[in-house]
């Protein structure tokens, strides 16, 4: 079929410059006839088409269209236009194929134009606020309360007291007189520009002008301003408080009271010095072992037992060796719960529950094992329910311990080891809450956020919460020790050399509510930062900057020595060594100083009491 010019409108996109006639009458086009088209067969799918073209109308030559500036256009205004294109005289064939529809009928329409000058300067376009250096005088901040008004003494507020004296000041500036200079109003219209903007009155009210000349000198006039003022000095809050003590402590301070001028000195109970171990050539000890049911006391024979505790247990474990069914019946349980029992070595007491046991009988014996645990496990599971909490209001992480304990029996204390103890902080409301917990895993989880360990009492329904370093380890060369080990002492040493990073800097920061600190060790540049510690429950600053010191003090180049020595009676020393206790060997090659991370007592039926304890050493 042939190609047919759309009858009604159809628009053009132009690039945007203005329509103009060609002046070859060859390359016009015409609309109001059909032209000639030739066709040819179709060779496939594609035909080739063939046309002739003749002169535009003479009413299109004569049609032109000149722009100067833009002007704003109609949104609803057409357009239909034709782009004259040069074309050669001769005939030529175009191959053509299948006209999209979209391309039959092409319309467009024009939104508002910008508003721009002829000129290449652009007179009335806003400048940008960071070009403009200059603020107006007249806009929204002119306020009829701030004419006139200055301060040049700085008055102090007035405050009780018997003291006034009258103040006799001049006035600095005068008054400035205005003068008139004749001036004449010119005869037209007067406007004033501002920002390059017509001025226009401010919705505050009227701006009134002033116009005329001032005096450039004005001398002072004497004035009785009749005002009083009192003074008095300050108070003693006011001033810089020296305290001696160095840093203070919020568990110290908390029954202190001072009159603003310096606190006084709280009455802190020192760390004793260990005793030191009498040094001989050959000891010889006497053990006592001997365990009990209780309540009834009923006496328990067993041949051998291992009694042991580390740093990051809460209760002290329990293995004994026991022969014949009479004995295993007196530790059974029954209808009131597990049995508990007493064992005394060398004066050193442990109560334990009894918790499980095996068998191993065979012809003509028969022994059981007996495992057990201190009363702390009580405040566990299976013993102690799970619970839920989420406070609403201020929380003090030592009364979230109380609250815990209630009704268990259980008490917490928080000893004060050289120059550090469990920091107390104030949790906001929301961000103590737990879900399915026992009472001795929250109790854990306060310590652990403040750096602390738990130290079960080995006899008594308490527990100790106490930092993991009492000292850090670049300080314990002029530490207060727990307990000194002479190397004749020792029965055996055994070392396993175990670097860390040595870590100088750590984040430290709650997660919903709290500070964020950053813990660098003195001296250093914190160059070598630790992994981030993000917690709920860190939420000041003195609980963030102890868990920072104690994260710090695990890094560095250290040893896990093993050292066997006797366990002596509670009047010798260096009797029981327990875990989170600073410990200083006196060995042959010097004194040096470690951590206790565990112990193990072992005892047999031949009366042989041995103690193997884990130290923690760092080399500087």
């Amino acid at each position: 079929m042939s190609y047919e010019v759309p009858t009604g409108d159809s628009d053009f996109r132009l690039t945007g410059a203005p329509y103009t006639v060609s002046s070859s009458t060859i390359a016009d086009f015409s609309f109001d006839g059909r032209p000639l088209v030739y066709f040819a067969p179709p060779p496939g799918v594609i035909r080739p088409y063939e046309s002739q073209w003749q002169g535009a109308l003479s009413r299109q030559q004569d049609f032109s269209a000149g722009y100067s500036t833009s002007r704003p256009v109609s949104t609803t205004r057409r357009q239909s236009s034709q782009q004259a294109k040069p074309l050669e005289a001769s005939p030529f064939g175009l191959f053509w194929g299948a006209v999209a529809k979209k391309e039959v009928k092409v319309s467009f329409s024009h939104g508002q134009s910008q508003k721009k000058e002829a000129t290449a300067s652009d007179r009335w376009q806003q400048s940008e606020r960071k070009d403009s250096g200059k603020q107006s005088a007249w806009d929204k901040s002119i306020k009829s309360q701030d004419q006139r008004q200055s301060s040049p003494w700085n008055h102090p507020p007035e405050r009780d007291s018997n003291v006034s004296e009258g103040m006799q000041s001049v006035d600095l500036y005068g008054s400035r007189k205005w003068q008139s200079p004749a001036y004449i109003h010119p005869q037209q219209p007067l406007n004033f520009t501002f920002r390059d903007r017509e001025y226009r009155p401010q919705d505050n009210g009227s701006v009134f002008f002033q116009i005329g000349a001032f005096e450039k000198e004005v001398i002072t006039v004497p004035v009785d301003s009749k005002r009083r003022f009192t003074f008095q000095s300050n108070r003693a809050e006011d001033q810089p408080v020296i305290l001696p003590w160095d840093f203070g402590q919020k568990a110290r301070d908390e029954t202190v009271t001072g009159n603003y001028g310096g606190e006084t000195d709280p009455e802190v109970i020192e760390k004793p010095e260990p005793e030191q171990p009498e040094i001989r050539e050959s000891y010889l000890l006497m053990n006592i072992i001997t365990a009990v049911v209780l309540p009834a006391r009923t006496p328990l024979e067993l041949p051998s037992m291992e009694i042991s505790l580390d740093i990051d247990s809460f209760s002290w474990s329990f293995t004994g060796q026991l022969w014949g069914a009479s004995n295993i019946a007196l530790v059974e349980p029954d209808e009131n719960g597990p049995k508990q029992i007493e064992v005394d070595i060398n004066g050193w007491k442990w109560v334990f529950i009894i918790e499980r046991y095996s068998t191993d009988r065979r012809f003509g014996d028969e022994r059981y094992t007996l495992h057990g645990s201190s009363r702390t496990q009580l405040l566990a599971a299976p013993y102690a329910p799970q619970r839920n909490k989420s406070n609403s209001a201020n929380l003090n992480a030592k009364q979230a311990i109380i609250e815990e304990l209630a009704n268990t029996g259980f008490t917490a204390t928080y000893p004060d080891l050289n120059d550090y103890s469990t920091p107390d902080w104030i949790m906001p409301g929301g961000s103590f809450s737990y879900q399915n917990q026992t009472a001795m895993q929250v109790v854990a989880k306060v310590a652990t956020t403040a750096g602390s360990v738990i130290i079960p009492s080995r006899d008594n329904d308490q527990v100790s919460i106490q930092p993991r370093y009492p000292a850090s380890p670049w300080h314990w060369n002029t530490a207060t020790m727990d307990k000194i080990v002479p190397a004749s002492m020792v029965i055996s040493l055994s070392a396993n050399w175990r670097p860390e990073q040595a870590y100088n800097a750590v984040y430290v920061s709650g997660t919903n509510a709290g500070v964020a600190v950053n813990v660098k060790r003195t001296g250093s540049n914190g160059d070598n930062p630790a992994p981030d510690i993000l917690e709920d429950w860190l939420t000041e600053t003195q609980v963030n900057t102890e868990r920072g010191r104690n994260e710090l003090a695990k890094g560095g180049n250290q040893s896990i020595t093993t050292i066997e020595l006797p366990l002596t009676d509670t009047n010798r020393a260096p009797g029981l060594i327990e875990p989170g206790m600073l410990v200083e060997v006196q060995d042959i090659t010097g004194d040096w100083q470690a951590l206790c991370l565990a112990t193990s007592i072992s005892a047999n039926g031949v009366g042989t009491v041995i103690q193997s304890v884990e130290l923690e050493r760092h080399y500087f």
